[in-house]
């Protein structure tokens, strides 16, 4: 049996986006929107290429992922400065 991946950050592509944004906005200490235009911002190159935009491919998925948690934790790091 394979594991599917579960994205912890696929939420941001529903109408439960709000919700999820705030409770990542308190744990990296940032705004609501910084997060939604954080995700917006790394999410829109990967799936601009030819992507259908229905369905996000398990790998598009797992690259925002990564990306995506990569610049919180930076903006988080700057914020604290």
């Amino acid at each position: 049996m394979s594991k599917q991946y579960q994205s912890p950050y696929a939420g941001l592509n529903t109408n439960n986006r709000f919700s999820i944004a705030k409770r990542l906005a308190a744990v990296y200490h940032l705004d609501v929107s910084q997060v939604l235009f954080t995700y917006l911002k790394v999410a829109e190159p990967i799936l601009r290429k030819g992507q259908p935009a229905t369905q996000i491919s398990e790998a598009s998925q797992k690259r925002i992922d990564q990306q995506f948690e990569n610049t919180l934790q930076h903006l988080s790091q700057t914020r604290e400065r």
